[in-house]
Parts: C-alpha cells; structure tokens; sequence
C-alpha cells in the first residue's frame, strides 16, 4: 500500500526526466511511530520530569520484532542500514535500490545550481508496515528552507538613536528576572549552510557588557561554519549573539548542517539535526531554535510530520523546540506562489513552539509604551501565522477559537507566543565587524529560547525537570498575566488578507508577548 504524503509540489514548467543525472548515491530516513506518544505526554505533564531517553524507548518504542521485520523489508534490495536512532532507521544505497524498495520511480532535471530529484508515485510498503512508519525522509531533494530575518527599511522607531534595541532594553521591557541567567542549561541553534564569526558574536557581547557565554560548534553532516563570511550568515550570528546576551549562563551549541543547497535533501538535514540535537550526549540541549521556514505547501506533507514527529521525542525527554513563524504574514511564501494563505513550515508542526513577531515601542523608563502585532506598514514583511491545512488542531488548542477562512478546513494554529520581529523595531547585532540592525521572527525565536533556558533553570532549582513538551502547560496561561495580549495590527502581506490581532489568542502573535517573571513563576 501506499505511504502517502511524499510528493512535492513543483509549480515551474521545467521538464523533468527519468534517466539519472549525476552520482547514484542517496541517502534515507525511515521515520518510526513512537507508540502510546499521548500516554508519553501524559505522564510527561503530571510527573513535572521527562523522560529518560532509555525508559521512553522500552515503553514507547518499535518493538524488537517489528524492527527487525522493517531493516529486513528496507535492505531486501540493496539499501544498507547506515545508523540507527531510537526511531528513525537511516539507509544509504543507490536510487535504483530506493525505487525498488518502494515500489516507485524518481525523476531528475538540474536546477539551482544543482541536481534536483523526486517521486514520480507515492512509495509503497506492506500492509504490515503502515501502522509503523510515519515517513521517508529523503526521497527527494526540491524543498528547502530559507531564514526568517529582515533588515529595516525606516529608522525613525529604531531604539537608541536607530542602533536598535540592546539586551538591558528587552530584559527591562519584557521583565526577565535575576535571579535565572539560564546557568546549567544549554541552547541548541539549529543552523543550516549558516555560519558566524566568533570575533563578531565576542565583540557584540563585550559591548553590552556581557560575559561570553560558553559556544560550541557541532557539524551534523559535515558542513563547516564558514566564519560569518556571507550575507545570509547573518542569521546564525544573530541566532548566537541574542540566545547568549538574553540568557547569558547558558551554553550555546551551533548544529550545523546542509542548507539543501547541496545534493542533499534539506528535509534529511532538518531530521539529521533534530535527532542530533535530541541524543547529544555531550552537550544535553533543553531548547532548540529554528530560525528557519517557508510555506507549508512547499513541502512534502510526510516529510512535515517526520519533523514533528522528531520534535515530539525531543520533548518527552525535556527539549522544548521554537521555531519562526515566518517574516511574510498569512501570505507565508519565501518566493512567488498562489496568493492565498500559507502557514510557515516547520513552524507548523504541532510540537514546535512557534514564535511570531510584535511591533514594539518602549518610554523614556524603559517599559512598554506600545506594542502591536507585526503589521506590514512599507513593504517589509508581517509576522506569519494562520491555520495549517496539514496538521489537525492539536488538543491543547481545542478550547480557543480558530478563525478559519472560507475555502479552508480548521487546523493546527499558528503561532503560539510572540516577541518584537519587526526589523523596522529591530535589534542591534554586530555582523562582519560591524554594528547593525536586524529584525523577523528569527530574533523572537532565540530570544524565546533563552527564555526557556531561564525557565528550566528555575524549574531546576524547585526540583522539576526540563519543561519539554511546554504547549499543555502554555496555553492555560494565555489569558493571565504571563501574557501581554496583542490587539492591535494584521498580518496582510502581498496582497493576501490575513488575520487581526483580538483579545486572546490570534494567529498573528498567538497569545502575545511576555511578562517573564509571571511567565517562569506560573511554571515553576
């Protein structure tokens, strides 16, 4: 039968072909279905403790059996088994091999600068097989992510005579308590093709008056930091310069992998990171950020739910994920599409806690003077959020309302939480030598990040394990005073009609933005 959901949408004319073009080497991830997953969380909430990594897989793992059934299937035509994690068994073979396995076809033709691939059907497994796998992830190589920053376009609302905000202004404006730095806790920056300098992220923390964090590197699949030298490298320095001046105790690890600019599926480098991250057991992340996304219908549904399903592992054992809602509003296309509503992916993913953006304004004293959701006002980017049309609401959002548009089904909604994105608000970073000003839901997911460090560095002081999966215990505190509700702005962008910012949860900044010290006591 059937894996469905692992076709991706191609809306050029390029005319593809069957005959392969370049080298016959491809590798794969075959995601497995943790079992019992809503008992897992269950237990997971109640107990304030995640789980071990060794308990979760005796009691909500493939069993031995089954696994063994599934590498038997997965190697019968010349796939080689290349690693195994908990629940993903990871191939390498050749495309003919693949094909034969899943009883499909792919198709080829260059593209970007690279050899594109894909399916021409949907791979097929047996009847037995279905219940266990969620995915395969790999299986083409079309998708990609892009970051989520902008730089200003006006600087009459940049704080400190248009430098930006420093940390002291958003620790002061969003109420970061002392007495937490993030001490004992470490920061996974998920980076794809992205690399930082460290003289610039030392230079930025020395001017704010920061002590260094602790920084390590981590190349998932081999791809190098390239030292900050390119102009998208400006997401990953900004990534490492807030994450550290906003939870400055914390240790920050970079995992490092291909952008899918490469031949390699960037799909496959989300996963890859993801399971990484969730098994390092040297560094022991408690929070990834992803600064990374692109509307959902530029990816493969299957491989969608690989990434939550990775994600929803992480959390059982204590790593909570944020994740960018995305810089083009409801629109929520990187590149020219269908101008109707998308919702960012992996932003998406019922396990991720995805962060949109806010406008924000501060007073002479330093507190909040305005803040609105971030609205497209000069051609600049909105916060993204919307409703997946791929993903079901998730129980923790069945008790909020879900404005759902006409022509589209009711869904998982996005984001969750917000921070200031607006890069015309934005904030000072230092980049290739020099200071500048950066904005989007790239710099609210590391600060939300660091956030979490702080939160699980109390929650380690009362005895309480890592929050993991956080959204059962977020969304009983939107409406209380953890939250500033944000009930001003839209997020329209590109001619597409979005959504308002009301009362309460929205899907332009979900439930607003935070008061910390409400926020870390209520989870404490």
């Amino acid at each position: 039968m059937q894996i469905i959901g692992h076709l991706v949408k191609d809306g050029g004319s390029e005319t593809w072909q069957t005959t392969r073009i370049g080298d016959d080497h491809l590798q794969l991830a075959v995601v497995l279905r943790p079992r019992g997953l809503e008992e897992a969380e269950r237990r997971l909430t109640v107990q304030n403790q995640p789980w071990s990594p060794d308990d979760l897989v005796a009691q909500h793992g493939v069993r031995s059996d089954d696994y063994d059934a599934l590498t038997t299937w997965l190697t019968a035509h010349g796939l080689r088994l290349s690693g195994k994690s908990p629940f993903i068994i990871w191939l390498e073979g050749s495309f003919d091999a693949a094909a034969q396995t899943f009883a499909t076809r792919f198709e080829y033709r260059l593209g970007e600068g690279r050899r594109l691939y894909r399916l021409t059907s949907e791979p097929e497994a047996p009847d037995w097989a279905l219940p266990l796998v969620v995915a395969i992830v790999g299986l083409e190589n079309v998708a990609s992510l892009k970051p989520n920053y902008r730089l200003p376009s006006r600087s009459d609302q940049l704080a400190n005579s248009g430098q930006g905000f420093f940390p002291q202004d958003l620790i002061t404006a969003y109420q970061l308590p002392s007495r937490v730095n993030g001490t004992g806790q470490t920061i996974g920056l998920l980076e794809f093709s992205n690399g930082y300098s460290v003289s610039d992220v030392n230079a930025f923390w020395a001017s704010m008056n920061i002590a260094p964090p602790s920084l390590d590197f981590v190349s998932v699949d081999g791809t190098p930091n390239d030292g900050g030298v390119n102009s998208y490298d400006m997401e990953a320095t900004l990534d490492v310069e807030w994450a550290g001046a906003m939870a400055p105790g914390v240790h920050l690890v970079v995992y490092e992998a291909s952008s899918g600019t490469s031949d390699q599926s960037f799909g496959l480098s989300m996963l890859k990171s993801l399971d990484y991250a969730t098994h390092d057991t040297v560094f022991h992340p408690s929070v990834l950020s992803i600064s990374y996304g692109d509307g959902e219908t530029r990816f493969p549904t299957a491989e969608m739910r690989a990434w939550d399903t990775a994600m929803a592992t992480a959390a059982l054992v204590g790593i909570t994920t944020m994740v960018a809602s995305g810089d083009e509003g409801a629109y929520g296309l990187k590149e020219p599409g269908r101008l109707i509503c998308h919702v960012d992916a992996p932003a998406n993913c019922p396990h991720a806690v995805a962060a949109g953006g806010t406008h924000l304004v501060l007073a002479e004293d330093g507190l909040i003077q305005e803040e609105t959701g971030w609205t497209d006002t000069n051609h600049n980017g909105a916060s993204g959020g919307g409703i997946s049309q791929v993903f079901a609401v998730p129980s923790y959002q069945t008790e909020i309302v879900l404005p759902v548009k006409s022509g589209y089904q009711v869904g998982r909604g996005v984001p969750d939480l917000s921070a200031n994105a607006d890069p015309d608000t934005g904030y000072c970073v230092f980049f290739q030598g020099a200071p500048t000003v950066v904005g989007g839901t790239s710099a609210a997911s590391p600060l939300w990040a660091a956030i979490l460090a702080r939160l699980n560095q109390a929650r380690s002081i009362a005895g309480k394990g890592a929050i993991g999966y956080l959204h059962p215990s977020l969304y009983p505190l939107g409406a209380t005073a953890a939250f500033r509700s944000i009930t001003v702005g839209n997020n329209n962008y590109n001619g597409v009609v979005g959504y308002v910012c009301t009362p309460g949860w929205n899907p332009v900044t979900g439930w607003g933005s935070p008061n910390v010290s409400a926020f870390i006591a209520a989870l404490t």
